[in-house]
This record gives C-alpha cells, structure tokens and sequence, in this order.
C-alpha cells in the first residue's frame, strides 16, 4: 500500500545542516529517500518551516533557501517528481509512474511579510499547501500558543480566499481555536490538519476537539494523526496502540473517511518508540491491517488525502 504523509520538517533540518543528503544510506534524517523506498511512500509533504530565531527580513530569503533545497537535492527525474496538480497526484498514487511524489507546503506565513505577491511567488515556485501560522501571532493569525488568542485578521482571510483562488490547501494545524472558526466560516474548499491528534484522548493545544474535528468533517476535509509523542499520550514512552487511541476516537465521530497521517519526522527530536523514522512505517500498517479492512487502511494511507488534494488542486 502506498503511504502519503502530509508533513515532515527534512527541508528545515537539510537548511540547518548543509552536509545533510536526503539520499544517503544514513539515519542523520528521520525520512530520506531510502525510508521512502522501504516503507513505500508514495508522496511526502514538504513543509517550509521558519525558525522564529531567523529575523522578520530574512524570512522570505530562508524560504527560498529551503526551495532550492527542495530543487537542487531532493527532486529527482528518476526518484522523485514535483506534484503540482491533481494529475501529478493520479499518477503517483494510481502506478502510471515508477517515481514518488513531493507536495511543498508553507507552515507559517511569517516570511510573507503581509505581501500577498510573495504567496503569488511561492505558488509559482510549487508551493501548494498554506498553514497560517507556528504557534505565535503574525500578520495573518495567532497560533495556538498565544496567551489570549484572537481569530484571523484582515490580511489573513485576504490569504485565505487568494489561497483558495490559487488552488492552494488551507492547513489549520498550529491555528488558535478562533483562527480555526475563522477558516471554517470562510473557506470555499476543505481543509485540513495536516499534523494534529485528538483532545479527548489527550489533551494538548496543538490538538483538536471534537467540535472542531466535526467541522473538518463537515467540509470533507481530513486531519492528519501525527506520531508526536507529547500529543499522543502523556506518558514517557508512546507506542504504536496508543497513537491509535487517537484513530479509534475519530472513528466512533464517524471520521472514517476524515483522518490520514502527518508524521512530523525531523521536526521532533522525542520520538515514538516504534515508529522513530519512516522506515518504521511499516510496523503502523502492519498494525492497522491485523483490525481493520483492508479498504480501510489504504483510505488511512493515502485515499482521504488523495481525495482532498485532487478536489483542491485542479
């Protein structure tokens, strides 16, 4: 079964250390090439994430570095192909290619500046998701690790329909509560969580309740279950079973066809203990196959973000 995995943070740590290679035989990368040979993911999000050590006037420059990145080393034309429409993504998922596939997503507006051209600019250079922000306030949103959150401001839901106009995947994961509703009042597409597990199971802000996870639903959008540990469980070490805890909620919401995977390799430092990088992919599909069907799983892998990205892509 093909996996797609929605975010991981490779870009951020090869544009932290410049002798890092995404296609070494190593374990210095959580995900490299080798892991998604092994574990058969089939498309990866790339997540563009600037450190808020990096000064407001070099945001945009860290983008582009962590762009090139994306150009120069990991794209591939016998490994690796850009996916910019739906048709890129067809072919991917459905064999009719023997590459694997890169989606890049912006996580943070930040380097934005509140110009609306340099959105414009990224999506020329292939930038097909938008998260609003990382945690704190910017131009457009406050995160979730603001002390008194507010909602979306008015370059924000200008961003909003302009990445709806474009073609571009809303992403709500890091959004304060008000940003979320926000974006669900506004949005002309589905959205997405690309990395974010479930409140009741476990509480934690980057996490969503089940109000917000019905509205994701309502809009035939999908949340990605990630393999934080601190949003899995509180406990000092985290297994497979207890990430599942989160899918089993979102199944008994009536999310089955809601709810995929957003790992968050090389953005974490603490890991699962059974799924620290993705050549351990397989032991999650394992898993899920030994109590669901078959159909189910592959919806869980790659068919409900299949559905999302080609609805939004074009």
């Amino acid at each position: 079964m093909k996996i797609f995995d929605a975010h991981c943070d490779v870009l951020w740590k090869m544009a932290e250390n410049q002798q890092l290679s995404f296609y070494d035989s190593n374990d210095l990368l959580q995900l490299n090439y080798e892991a998604m040979k092994e574990s058969n993911i089939g498309v990866q999000a790339f997540a563009l994430f600037v450190p808020p050590t990096i000064p407001s006037q070099l945001k945009f420059d860290y983008v582009l570095k962590m762009i090139d990145i994306y150009h120069e080393q990991i794209l591939n034309k016998k490994h690796i192909s850009p996916i910019l429409t739906s048709n890129d993504l067809r072919k991917i998922l459905h064999n009719e290619t023997n590459l694997r596939g890169g989606i890049l997503t912006l996580e943070g507006v930040d380097a934005l500046q509140g110009k609306m051209i340099y959105l414009r600019t990224l999506y020329q250079l292939g930038v097909r998701g938008l998260g609003f922000t990382w945690n704190y306030r910017n131009e457009a949103a406050d995160g979730v690790e603001e002390p008194k959150p507010g909602g979306l401001s008015k370059f924000g839901r200008e961003l909003l329909k302009e990445a709806n106009r474009l073609g571009m995947v809303l992403d709500v994961s890091h959004l304060s509560e008000p940003g979320f509703w926000d974006v669900i009042e506004l949005t002309a597409s589905p959205i997405i969580a690309s990395h974010s597990n479930c409140q009741v199971v476990h509480l934690h802000r980057r996490n969503l309740s089940d109000d917000q996870l019905h509205a994701i639903f309502k809009l035939n959008g999908v949340i990605g279950l990630t393999f934080v540990p601190s949003f899995i469980s509180g406990n000092e070490n985290v297994f497979i079973p207890d990430l599942l805890m989160h899918l089993e909620h979102i199944l008994v919401l009536g999310g089955e066809d809601h709810v995929a995977f957003g790992s968050d390799f090389d953005g974490i430092t603490r890991t699962m203990s059974d799924l620290s990088n993705a050549k351990q992919y397989h032991r999650l599909v394992n898993t899920l196959l030994q109590t669901y069907k078959e159909a189910q799983v592959e919806k869980w892998l790659h068919g409900n973000w299949q559905r999302v990205f080609q609805k939004i892509l074009g």
